[in-house]
């Protein structure tokens, strides 16, 4: 999966703010499994509903020092009222749809903290495409 993580995850930057600087929310970044595709000087939000994966996500992290931590929301994807409205660039989600109790409710999160320009680029990427 290394190649295909680095060619869908190729064109992040192109989603930066105004500032030029990308602010990612990662749904369920579990052990941070893609954190090497992201740019250098990412802005990450890591949400899991499972505070156990902490320890891996911080090695993870240590790891991958071109990004900048801004926080961890311990919630399920379906409430992820710690993160304010239209506050981030691109929204990660992979392996979690599948394990959540209301896609629709996560969606509907998904829409609310993304930026009004990137809703005009929410896009669904099917498995194995």
């Amino acid at each position: 999966m290394f190649s295909k993580k680095k060619e869908l995850f190729s064109n992040l930057k192109d989603f930066a703010g105004p500032s030029g600087e990308l602010t990612l929310l990662e749904i369920g970044a579990g052990t941070g499994a893609n954190f090497e595709f992201y740019p250098a000087g990412c802005r990450l939000i890591c949400n899991d509903s499972n505070d156990n994966f902490n320890k891996f996500l911080y090695k993870s992290l240590s790891q991958n020092p071109h990004l900048q931590l801004e926080r961890c929301v311990i919630a399920p994807a379906e409430d992820l009222q710690q993160i304010p409205n239209a506050s981030v660039d691109v929204v990660v989600c992979t392996l979690v749809l599948c394990s959540v109790k209301s896609i629709e409710r996560v969606l509907s999160e998904v829409c609310r903290v993304l930026r009004p320009k990137s809703k005009d680029l929410v896009g669904w990427i099917p498995p194995g495409s």
